[in-house]
This record gives C-alpha cells, sequence and structure tokens, in this order.
C-alpha cells in the first residue's frame, strides 16, 4: 500500500516536472536565440548595424520607417544575414574536465522589405524578418549539460506594416503595427531508472505590438530614433515523454501554456556626412530585458486539476552600442565597416546553456554594388563573446543549483551577410 501511494507520487511528480520544465525552457529562448538578431540587412551589418540615423535603402521599413519617404522609386529587398556560431563549455575538473561544442550549423534568418512613395509626402513599407531565433545543438549521449538542454530551435518572423509622413524637407514620423508569430522545439535527456529517452517540446504562438520612428536631417547630419513596443505572446506547448516501467505515466502526451512578453527596443542614432565620400554613424540601442522577470505556467496535473508554477528569471535590461562608417568609392560602388559592443542580459545566478550568452563584441566589412535599378550588398561580420565562468547557477530553478552547468564558455559566430534590391 505504502509502495503503491509512493509510485503514484512519483508518477504526478515526473508528469508536473516535464511540463513545468519543458514550459520553462520555451519561454526563455524566445528572447534567446540566446539573444536578439539586430542584423537584419547586408547594408546595415556592414556598418555593425549603427543604422537608424543613415536607413536609405529599402530596410529602413525596419531600421527607420520615417526615412522611407525620402526613398526613391518603389523598392524591393531580399537577403539574409547568415549566422555561423561556435560555442563550447569547458567543464570544471569535478564535472569530468571535458570540454562540449554544440553541432555546427549555418543559420539563414531570412529578411524581406518593401516600400513605395505617395505623393512626396506620404509612403508605406513592409518589412518580413526573423528579430529573434537560432538553433543549438548540445550532444544528446556525451555533453555533460545533456539533462538540460540538447536541441533547441526557435523560430520568431515579424511581420510589419508602417507608414510614414513627411512634414518638410527635415522632418519625418513613421508609424506601424508587427504582428510577430513564435515557433520553439526544446529537447533535453531524461536518464532516470529503466529510462534514457529525450524529452520533446513543441510549442507556438503569436502577438501582436506597434512601433514609431523620427528621422531629422539638418545640413550634413542626420539623426534618427526608433522605438518598438513589447509583444505578449501566449505560447501553447506539447511535451513527448516516453518514459516507461515505474514512471511510465510520465508517457502521456501534456499540454501547458504560459506568456511571454518580447522586449520593447529603442535606438537613437546621428549619421555625419563628410566630403563627398564618407558618412560615419553612431548608435545607443537599449533593449529592455526585464520584461522577462518572472515567468508563470499554467498546467493540468495527472489528476486533471488545474495549477500553476512560476519562476523568477530576473533578466535586465542593456545597452548596445555601434559605430559605423562608409565610403562612396563610386557611382557603382561602397564601402562599409563598423563594430559594436553588446551587454548581456542574463545574471550569472539564471544562465542556462539552450544558447549561452555573454557581453558580445563584433567588427564587420561591407560592399555594395549598383547598376541601374539593381543593388547588391554584401558584409562579413566577427562575433566574439566574452569568456564567462559560471558556478552556482540555478539554471531555470528559483533555488537549488545545476552544478552541471559549472566552467567556462567561449563562443564566437561567423556572419556572412547578402541582401539584393531593386527599384522599379
Amino acid at each position: 500500500m505504502t509502495f503503491a501511494g509512493n509510485t503514484n507520487k512519483i508518477k504526478k511528480f515526473m508528469k508536473k516536472l516535464a511540463l513545468t520544465t519543458a514550459l520553462a525552457l520555451l519561454a526563455s529562448n524566445s528572447y534567446s536565440a540566446g539573444f536578439r538578431l539586430a542584423e537584419q540587412s547586408a547594408s546595415a551589418a556592414g556598418m555593425g548595424n549603427a543604422f537608424v540615423a543613415v536607413a536609405d535603402d529599402a530596410s529602413a521599413a525596419w531600421y527607420n520607417p520615417a526615412a522611407i519617404v525620402d526613398l526613391e522609386k518603389a523598392n524591393l529587398s531580399l537577403g539574409s544575414v547568415m549566422v555561423y556560431p561556435l560555442i563550447e563549455h569547458a567543464n570544471t575538473p569535478a564535472n569530468g574536465g571535458q570540454t562540449d561544442r554544440v553541432s555546427k550549423k549555418l543559420n539563414l534568418p531570412p529578411h524581406f522589405y518593401a516600400t513605395s512613395g505617395l505623393n512626396g509626402k506620404w509612403a508605406f513599407g513592409l518589412s518580413v524578418n526573423a528579430p529573434f531565433g537560432l538553433e543549438t545543438n548540445w550532444d544528446r549521449d556525451t555533453a555533460r549539460t545533456r539533462t538540460v538542454a540538447t536541441f533547441s530551435r526557435i523560430q520568431v518572423i515579424n511581420y510589419g506594416l508602417n507608414a510614414a509622413y513627411k512634414i518638410d524637407d527635415r522632418l519625418s514620423f513613421g508609424l506601424g503595427l508587427d504582428w510577430v508569430s513564435l515557433t520553439a522545439e526544446m529537447n533535453k535527456k531524461v536518464e532516470v531508472t529503466g529510462n534514457n529517452i529525450e524529452q520533446t517540446l513543441k510549442g507556438g504562438g503569436a502577438g501582436l505590438g506597434c512601433n514609431a520612428a523620427g528621422l531629422y536631417k539638418m545640413d550634413k547630419w542626420r539623426f534618427g530614433a526608433g522605438y518598438r513596443s513589447k509583444v505578449k505572446i501566449n505560447v501553447d506547448g506539447a511535451i513527448e515523454l516516453p518514459l516507461t516501467g515505474l514512471y511510465a505515466a510520465g508517457a502521456a502526451n501534456g499540454d501547458a501554456s504560459t506568456k511571454i512578453t518580447l522586449p520593447d527596443l529603442f535606438q537613437l542614432g546621428a549619421a555625419y556626412k563628410y566630403g563627398d565620400k564618407w558618412l560615419f554613424s553612431a548608435e545607443a540601442d537599449y533593449t529592455n530585458w526585464a520584461t522577462y522577470h518572472k515567468l508563470v505556467i499554467d498546467y493540468t496535473t495527472t489528476a486533471g486539476a488545474a495549477a500553476v508554477s512560476t519562476e523568477n528569471k530576473l533578466w535586465k535590461s542593456v545597452w548596445a552600442f555601434r559605430l559605423g562608417a562608409r565610403y562612396n568609392y563610386s557611382a557603382a560602388w561602397k564601402f562599409r565597416t563598423g563594430a559594436f559592443y553588446d551587454m548581456t542580459p542574463v545574471p550569472s545566478r539564471h544562465f542556462e546553456t539552450r544558447v549561452p550568452d555573454a557581453d558580445r563584441l563584433a567588427f564587420s566589412l561591407g560592399a555594395g554594388w549598383t547598376k541601374g535599378d539593381i543593388t547588391v550588398d554584401a558584409a562579413y561580420m566577427y562575433l566574439m563573446f566574452v569568456e564567462r565562468s559560471i558556478k552556482n547557477s540555478a539554471g531555470g530553478n528559483t533555488s537549488a543549483v545545476k552544478p552541471e552547468l559549472d566552467g567556462k564558455y567561449n563562443a564566437s559566430a561567423h556572419l556572412p551577410a547578402l541582401t539584393v534590391s531593386y527599384k522599379f
């Protein structure tokens, strides 16, 4: 009788743990991709993303919609800023001292922009891009943190529609709406008596946000500002946990849900034209990651009763600082360079391995070639993560630490970019 009672308690606990942990992982990594993807066009990436005051091509529909009123003709742009991340975890001697690495893969987040003017005063823009998301895959058999995370994939697509109005030759404003779609798959190993299987979670949702932007021109100067609101997303998930034997009650698929608030973003920048050839730009970029302060998960217990789980995350709002330059070599060729420093919002206390985050420093080079109404922009960015030492992180927990997360994390990424544009 006692054994049967304990068995039922274990079964209920396993299912509750699976549901709450799975949705916690889904929510924590909707931001991650471990981090926001600020690179949304080859021309901007070539200038270190210091583009809010520049915004002189179709990607203005994303970087500064107020600037689309200055574009000639109607414009279309299509491309990708590809991401090839390299991440490794050097375990502590207490954890065996091995070095684990994520599988190598080139990610291809897309971007598409379209703009069109009306009577010289109004303009409209459409943007489709992926401002959050990435993929990591730790070895599911050998990685020390395999019971925390194995495969992770986040896909966030933003669909934006904007209108801009030119008050005069100096000042313009833009307003718009953003519809954001999120899908995710989060896996980890479950290793208990008689079981060595991979738990799989898939989920998704969508939400609506808004944005506003301004552009002011004065002699050789351009000043730009942009704001994108928080986006609240209701996420519904389903979990597969094919446990056997004593824990077989966890085998049934489970449902759970949570609400995620993607952070609001603010950019402020200036650009200066020096002579006939040079353009320099600088930008400060604020991301309100404090929206990810607490995670509340609704789920159903084995007995069918509704329940709630709450976890504290305590992410912090951070700044990024960007510099860029462009040299107009000829009517056909432009050359670009840039750099930025981006702070991490993730506190060491709640560090996780879905996409390990740290402060980042990046350098970029780019070029643009125009012939007639066709422009091809290309860029390359090298992203370096500051080495991060982790000790006593609770990961997604609120109290107990996860010693398997201890160690040193190093990461870098290669970001080649290509955008093709057409005026008509």
